[in-house]
């Protein structure tokens, strides 16, 4: 009973610093954004491996938590597949960038991918928000 207490408490602990890492990978853009707004124009490739530890680490970090509780995974909907899609979409916007910029040899910014790798990121989290909302109403209406 104890080891079971021990076990569920550190894995809720993972999950929160799981959170956590994740909130600071993304908030590692926030002296980037700052540097680029005071015209400075600092190299993505300094912030670019905080910002992937943190966000690729905290949500591996979640998962595992969430097996060691026996959490279960959410339920699949439509909504949600589009969300993942739309969050797949975002990242891959940068494969694009970085075959621009190292493989044809382009001069391209980040600017200009930046907005459609938001959009896609926010836009999968609104659709997993509402993938959210339809999973807990349809359970509490069961």
């Amino acid at each position: 009973m104890v080891a079971e207490e021990r076990t569920v408490n550190s894995a809720l602990l993972r999950y929160r610093a799981g959170l956590l890492l994740i909130w600071v990978g993304v908030l590692t853009w926030l002296p980037f954004i700052v540097m680029r707004a005071s015209g400075y124009k600092p190299s993505l490739f300094w912030f670019l491996p905080f910002h992937l530890i943190g966000v690729i680490g905290g949500s591996r970090l979640r998962k595992v938590a969430r097996e060691e509780m026996g959490a279960d995974a959410p339920k699949k909907n439509t909504f949600r597949t589009i969300g993942h899609s739309l969050i797949f979409l975002g990242i891959l916007v940068w494969g694009v960038y970085f075959y621009l910029k190292l493989v044809a040899g382009q001069a391209v910014d980040v600017e200009d991918f930046l907005p459609y790798h938001l959009s896609g990121i926010f836009g999968g989290i609104a659709f997993l928000a509402m993938g959210y909302f339809v999973n807990r109403r349809s359970s509490s209406s069961a």
